[in-house]
């Protein structure tokens, strides 16, 4: 296609894809992020448009420019240390990356704009920006670019819980119909455009606005509206690209999302709709999970409940027991907690641990005082409100550390494990946990995973096809070292096992999100595994293994510093004075060398992310200079007077102007026309004036001698008469248009569009030139005015 449609699109694909860039809004603090992507966006563009002329349009040098600047672009911004050295710049930019995907899987967004996360958004703008470029502009599909545009929508459609909001959704589908419209208008200007009638132009509004065009906008705006109002009244038609809550069932009635003990957590904790289940009021400011099972068998497979029967006098009407092994050196707290159930259905009752006493319940409920797991008689959690009375039992390091030996019954029953176990997770275990007591080799074990094995939380690790408490599966996480909390808990359970420390898992929920002092709701997302180690005197304690973002391991496996009595999780020996601190840290940035600081700021993961600007601004602006139509315009028209040194040059220049001075305001006329028959049309539709009309004979007849005359017998003016003739007639006829029309032809002149598609060739043929003569300059000017007219 010609009159600068290339350069057209490759506006419009750089606009639809900012414009898709903003739903990802959501998901980044800040604004930083959209200014990097804006910067991959324009260079996508801009080295697109450059690319094209200059490669005439050989497609894969194009891309590989696009992709070159793209990558030039990237380092500047985040490894411009490492510019001059292509592997450095590379492994910078891999561990960033792997910095900001360690964000992604440990926080929720929206996440500060660290270096790391604006890298992959902005990197990933910048690939969906040369995607879309590439399909829409080289390839000229530009439905097929709406593909790439959604998969950027899809990111924050499944990264946010309640999903992306409805106008979102209208600006991204805007950006794809601009698309569509963009090819749609240059497949109708291929066609070509004459001069109209006076009576054919009143079919048409101002500009050019037809009734197909108007036909084809309703229909856009019809299909958005209505992939908007659908989801909205449809019951069970969510599907978290619109938002919602995602609790209809097509029937009227709600989702009912049932816990079943570590078999379906996986699938719990990856339910694209994240809904609420239960409501509780506490009178403890930080509560414990709210446990629902303890699973103390393990047969190799998975963990579960022991399958005793219980009596049906273990009724929890008459109370609850004691908790096994719980003393009174323990401090602890009673505790009160209104637990109200929305959309769980199971038949274990969620209960703080240890509970003392639960009213309020209908139906029969029974409980086992091994485990204090309270499972109903023919009935299930559905819609049930209670009171529990518990205690907040809180547990201190030396009273685990100084734990005498648990009783025989207690070793032999919840330190069972199967023969066939593998024996390389026991070498681990020996190797990791090391010698010490038994609340040493549990801490070891716990901070393995935590801190210092290189685990990594992520619900969508790997499915192992035995179970994912299965030996194998726990082989596997072992070595992969990816996983979620029934990872985690089993095999730390596992490992306590084989060091003879009673071990079991449990089952239930974190405490939730806080909506008001002391209430909580805690959702399907909420669903969490632990392991429980039991220690003399103290009983059944908690241990936290699983790196989960907000979930800090609990107190009491944290040991005392030796030095101040104080606890913490991370090591304390390497904890310097401020003022100490401070002047290491100079100390340190004095003796760096360039390559080190260069390392140090690519590898940096925290703290906020500051664009180079005044480089990056200054070069985007003369880029974006150079490339806008009109600015092309005003210097093709200025190379066009200046080459012009003879009348039949001077002829042919003038009549360009006018040409083009009337192609920006939509005034177009077919090559076969002669010069008479233009000036007739435009007399005739637009009614010139003596004074405009007199102009246009004067141009015309100067082209026709021009085209005609032998050199000697021209007597031409000089250019700035014929630029007045020009601009003249364009004026008159200009005041005949709409503003819209007048606007456009001002901020975005198709003559500049057709400069910049003409540039590779003036580029090619500068190279090829040499420096005619008088009548060389006079053949060519003559040829170019036959070729125009």
């Amino acid at each position: 296609m010609t009159n600068g449609s290339d350069e057209r699109m490759a506006v419009t694909a750089a606009a639809a894809s900012l414009v898709a860039a903003l739903t990802l809004a959501p998901l980044v603090k800040g604004g930083t992020w959209l200014f990097a992507a804006a910067i991959m966006v324009l260079t996508v563009m801009v080295s697109g448009i450059v690319g094209r002329q200059l490669a005439r349009g050989w497609w894969p040098a194009v891309v590989g420019l696009q992709t070159v600047l793209l990558f030039l672009a990237v380092v500047v911004l985040f490894a411009r240390g490492e510019l001059i050295n292509p592997p450095g710049a590379v492994q910078a930019l891999q561990e960033m990356l792997q910095a900001g995907m360690n964000v992604t899987q440990s926080q929720s967004p929206p996440v500060d704009a660290e270096r790391g996360i604006v890298l992959l958004v902005a990197g990933g703008a910048g690939l969906v920006a040369l995607a879309v470029d590439i399909l829409a502009t080289t390839f000229r599909q530009p439905a097929l670019a709406g593909l790439p545009l959604l998969a950027m929508y899809c990111v924050p459609a499944a990264l946010l819980e309640d999903g992306l909001p409805w106008y979102l959704f209208l600006v991204a589908a805007a950006g794809f119909l601009l698309l569509l419209s963009a090819d749609a208008g240059d497949r109708v200007r291929a066609w070509g455009r004459v001069l109209a009638s006076a009576g054919q132009r009143t079919a048409a509004r101002p500009g050019g606005d037809t009734a197909l065009a108007r036909g084809g906008r309703r229909v856009g705006l019809a299909a958005v509206a209505v992939a908007v109002a659908i989801p909205a009244v449809i019951p069970g038609l969510d599907n978290q690209l619109l938002g919602g809550s995602g609790d209809g069932d097509g029937s009227g009635g709600t989702v009912i999302t049932r816990i079943n003990p570590i078999l379906d957590m996986r699938r719990d904790l990856n339910d694209p709709v994240d809904t609420d289940l239960l409501q509780y009021t506490t009178t403890v400011a930080n509560p414990e999970p709210l446990r629902i099972v303890t699973a103390d068998e393990y047969d190799g497979r998975t963990w579960k409940p022991s399958g005793k029967k219980i009596p049906r006098a273990n009724n929890i009407n008459d109370g609850m027991p004691s908790a096994p092994g719980l003393t009174a050196a323990v401090t602890t707290e009673s505790a009160t907690s209104d637990i109200q159930i929305y959309r769980l259905r199971e038949t274990y009752l969620p209960l703080p641990y240890p509970t003392v006493q639960v009213s309020g319940l209908d139906g029969e409920w029974l409980y086992d005082p091994d485990t204090l797991n309270v499972i109903g008689n023919k009935v299930d959690t559905t819609q049930a409100e209670y009171r529990v009375s518990f205690l907040n039992v809180t547990p201190n390091s030396r009273q685990l550390a100084n734990a005498g030996s648990p009783p025989q019954e207690i070793v032999e029953k919840y330190t069972q494990l199967p023969d066939d176990m593998p024996e390389s997770i026991e070498e681990i275990t020996r190797d990791v946990a090391g010698g010490g007591s038994q609340y040493e080799q549990a801490v070891r074990l716990q901070d393995f995973f935590r801190r210092d094995g290189g685990f990594r939380y992520d619900t969508r690790a790997p499915q192992n096809e035995q179970g994912d408490g299965s030996a194998s599966a726990i082989m596997d996480f072992l070595d992969q070292r990816v996983g979620y909390c029934v990872h985690y808990a089993s095999t730390m359970a596992v490992m306590a096992r084989q060091l003879g420390i009673p071990a079991r898992v449990a089952v239930g929920f974190l405490p939730g999100s806080v909506q008001s002092e002391n209430t909580r709701i805690i959702s399907s997302r909420d669903a969490h595994a632990w392991p429980e180690l039991y220690f003399q005197g103290v009983g059944w304690t908690r241990f936290e293994p699983t790196p989960r973002d907000g979930q800090a391991a609990p107190e009491w496996t944290v040991p005392e510093s030796e030095e101040d009595g104080t606890t913490t999780e991370e090591d304390t020996s390497t904890t310097t004075a401020p003022e100490d601190s401070q002047e290491d840290e100079g100390a340190a940035a004095e003796t760096q060398t360039p390559e080190e600081e260069a390392a140090a700021t690519a590898t940096q993961s925290s703290g906020g992310f500051s664009v180079p600007w005044q480089p990056v601004v200054a070069v985007l602006v003369l880029l974006l200079v150079l490339a806008t139509p009109r600015t092309a315009s005003a210097l093709a028209a200025r190379r066009r007077w200046k080459q012009a040194k003879t009348p039949p040059a001077l002829a042919a220049a003038a009549w360009d102007d006018l040409r083009l001075g009337l192609s920006d305001i939509g005034v177009r006329w077919a090559a076969s026309w002669t010069p008479r028959a233009v000036r007739q049309r435009l007399n005739d539709d637009y009614q010139l004036a003596p004074e405009q009309a007199e102009a246009l004979d004067r141009l015309v007849a100067e082209l026709e001698d021009a085209l005609y005359a032998p050199p000697s017998d021209l007597d031409g003016r000089s250019a700035e008469e014929r630029k007045q003739d020009v601009a003249l007639i364009v004026g008159a006829v200009a005041v005949q248009k709409s503003s819209q029309t007048r606007w456009r032809a001002r901020l975005w002149p198709a003559s500049g569009l057709s400069a910049l598609a003409g540039l590779g060739a003036w580029v090619t043929s500068k190279f090829q030139r040499g420096s005619g003569s008088s009548d060389d300059e006079d053949s060519a000017a003559r040829a170019k005015v036959g070729a125009s007219s």
